[in-house]
């Protein structure tokens, strides 16, 4: 009775999913052909009222929630619910900027920001604007991405001051109100070349008009002067009103905390939301317009379908999922669009690529991240090649034992053999997966693919060609005193995943680059010293502060203390191994007071996993991609086992205790501004002017990487 229940919850969530792509569809139609009729459609979309279409998933939302709480006993709030299911058909709609040179678009009335500096950021379809009053009472309008590394500068609605500048969230770069670039941290010390100019990085500004009512309006493209035409009618600012939609539903948001829905009802939501796009496409093509980009669309949206159904359904209970796919499956003809192979053209750099050997190196353009054509040529080229963690070989302890890994809609299966070996194969279709652990023979039922593993950690992956790990992993020899064989799990809090609808290379960039820390982790910095003219963290031995800062948290102050209880070396000590490691790469023994981040070289292996090294215990950290605007954070601890009766072992298990605890906020605080980021990387307005310091040098490194494998990505407009 309570399977079919939960069953009876996904089908009909399901169902909901698919109505979500429909007032997408619809709203898809008005974003490009009518401004007004755009207008009222957002309008309808958050009242819940206006439109039968919202109304009627709207009703159907509320009364599946109700069921919801009442089957898993919690309290779901309907209004997170309204938002995220808003919020998920508004950026899925994008205009071009042929379609937006058209028009006029309202930004706010004078009235909403009276005084110098006060501002007021709006969106304008995918576009992210910011409108700040002058000092001399003009108001201007710019496009409010960080021309460094695309995070909004300007949040919400306030006031940066006369004489102030805003603070870009990501990494402090300064902007005045009149948009121009004021600070780069790091590049009155050359960190970012000799010719490296503040005046080449100012905000993209608009043209703007005020009309008789004191209503602001901009031209959103700057190739076209048109006189102002006869304004919209609606005096609502449908710009703000997306705004503060989007950053509701963004984790981490507003004073930490996270508006999120049940994961359950998130990837329920997604699952008909992507079968509807699927059965929409696959009629396109079948009627003839058919593209390189919606091919490669097909593969990616078959990918993400896959993914989500393998997420939410790991224990094979909702047997309803399965339907899902014989829908997208059930004619002929679509088994053959579906089933054909691929051959895509190459798309060569449209400009001489810069030697990796150049002081400063020009970043990718933004429209890479989050684009579901492209993601179906990472999976080939990227991610498919590339070694993918799947646990430690203690986990898998003993013969018949088994795990798996779950990535862009394929699963990983690795084995403990009868022999004691490890074997790793893929599952061959999705709705088999609950056909599994009955393993057959010949190779289990599946179909084997490579694996290797590094120190104790099993990786797969699903080509046979490149380098093994031990090829191609960064300073190596600093692990060697940590027996990282010899390790447990540490289960608990230190065992997590965390699923975010972002691109996870914004993710990873933001985890390769130390750059950030000043702006975004108080808390390690407070711990560690931290700086911004090093050259990343790529096996960068981290040293922590002493004496401790006088600032600390209760919970940093623990972690300080213990760490100095349990050390079996002096600091003196410490200072000489670092310098030891510097020159030798490795170390004899191991550290008491430091922290380093060991990674596979970016430049051989762009690999979106990590080891963070601690004195008391090890941390890995992966990024599993599962959509171009889905992945998930796949973080495991381990330590060695401790010894009851040894009077350190306390000491030890405080300090792993609250470093966990630390290393979940840090993370949080990532989360927060890759969420924001990954907004303002649609905009399609933004001229990439953004350029690397020392301390994204590993950023650099995985970008590098990344054009050599995708030429396509040199190009600053979308070829496809």
């Amino acid at each position: 009775m309570v399977l079919a229940k939960e069953k009876e919850l996904c089908k009909l969530f399901v169902e909901v999913g698919r109505q979500q792509y429909s007032l997408a569809f619809m709203g898809k139609n008005f974003a490009q052909n009518d401004e007004l009729a755009w207008n009222s459609f957002v309008n309808k979309l958050l009242s819940s009222k206006g439109e039968p279409a919202v109304e009627t998933a709207y009703k159907c939302l509320e009364n599946l929630v109700d069921k919801y709480n009442q089957r898993h006993h919690t309290e779901v709030d309907i209004k997170i619910v309204y938002n995220y299911f808003a919020a998920k058909i508004i950026r899925s709609i994008f205009v071009e900027p042929s379609k937006l040179e058209k028009d006029w678009y309202f930004i706010c009335c004078t009235t909403e920001i009276p005084q110098a500096g006060d501002f007021v950021t709006v969106q304008i379809f995918q576009e992210p604007l910011v409108a700040v009053r002058q000092a001399d009472g003009s108001i201007r309008v710019f496009l409010n991405v960080c021309t460094h590394r695309q995070s909004p500068v300007f949040e919400g609605h306030g006031c940066v001051g006369v004489d102030k500048a805003a603070l870009c969230p990501y990494h402090g770069w300064a902007f005045g109100i009149d948009g121009d670039c004021k600070n780069a941290p790091g590049a009155n010390r050359g960190e970012f070349g000799a010719d490296f100019d503040l005046k080449n990085y100012s905000l993209q500004e608009f043209e703007v008009k005020i009309d008789d009512n004191q209503r602001v309006f901009a031209k959103i493209v700057q190739n076209n002067h048109h006189p102002l035409e006869t304004p919209p009618q609606s005096h609502q600012n449908i710009g703000v009103k997306i705004t503060n939609l989007l950053n509701s539903v963004s984790p981490g948001y507003a004073d930490g905390e996270t508006a999120t829905l049940p994961e359950q009802i998130r990837l329920w939501l997604r699952i008909g939301y992507l079968e509807a796009e699927l059965q929409q496409l696959i009629a396109d093509i079948n009627q003839g317009q058919t593209s390189i980009s919606q091919q490669l669309m097909l593969d990616s949206l078959l990918g993400e379908l896959r993914q989500a159904i393998l997420t939410v359904d790991s224990d094979g209970l909702a047997s309803e999922l399965d339907e899902v796919v014989q829908r997208v499956y059930s004619f002929d003809e679509q088994k053959q669009l579906i089933g054909q192979p691929r051959e895509y053209p190459k798309f060569e750099p449209d400009h001489k690529e810069d030697s990796p050997t150049d002081e400063r190196r020009q970043a990718l353009p933004i429209w890479i991240y989050g684009d579901a054509s492209l993601f179906a040529l990472e999976v080939e080229h990227l991610i498919k090649p590339t070694w993918q963690f799947v646990c430690h070989v203690n986990e898998i302890p003993q013969p018949g034992n088994f795990t798996w890994l779950d990535i862009v809609g394929l699963r990983a299966y690795v084995i403990r053999t009868a022999n004691g070996e490890f074997f790793a194969g893929k599952l061959l279709d999705v709705t088999q997966r609950g056909n599994y652990p009955q393993f057959g023979l010949p190779n289990y039922g599946l179909e084997p693919i490579d694996i290797d593993i590094f120190y104790g950690f099993i990786f797969i992956r699903f080509t046979w060609e490149g380098l093994r790990l031990a090829e191609s992993w960064y300073q190596p020899g600093l692990l060697e005193p940590y027996q990282l064989e010899k390790m447990q799990p540490i289960g608990g809090v230190g065992r997590y995943d965390i699923n975010v609808e972002v691109d996870y290379k914004l993710l990873w960039e933001n985890f390769l680059e130390d750059y950030h820390f000043p702006m975004m982790h108080k808390g390690l910095t407070r711990r560690f010293g931290v700086s911004s003219d090093c050259e990343g963290i790529n096996g960068m031995i981290i040293p922590m502060r002493d004496p401790a800062s006088p600032s600390l948290t209760p919970i940093e102050r623990e972690y300080y203390d213990c760490a100095k209880a349990i050390a079996h070396h002096s600091w003196e000590r410490e200072q000489e191994l670092q310098e030891y490691a510097s020159q030798n790469h490795s170390l004899p023994e191991s550290l008491c007071f430091s922290a380093f981040c060991s990674m596979s070289a970016q430049e051989e292996i762009p690999m979106p996993f990590s080891l963070s090294v601690f004195p008391e215990h090890v941390q890995t950290f992966s990024l599993v991609p599962a959509g171009p605007r889905e992945a998930r954070f796949h973080v495991r601890s381990y330590g060695h086992v401790l010894d009851p009766d040894d009077p350190q072992t306390p000491a030890i298990e405080k300090a792993r205790s609250a470093n966990i605890q630390l290393l979940v906020e840090s993370l949080h605080e990532d989360i927060r501004v890759n969420y924001i980021c990954q907004d303002s990387v649609s905009s399609r307005l933004f001229e990439k002017t953004g350029v690397f310091s020392i301390a994204e040098f590993d950023v650099a490194k995985f970008q590098e990487a990344i054009r050599l494998k995708l030429p396509i990505t040199s190009h600053q407009r979308k070829p496809l």
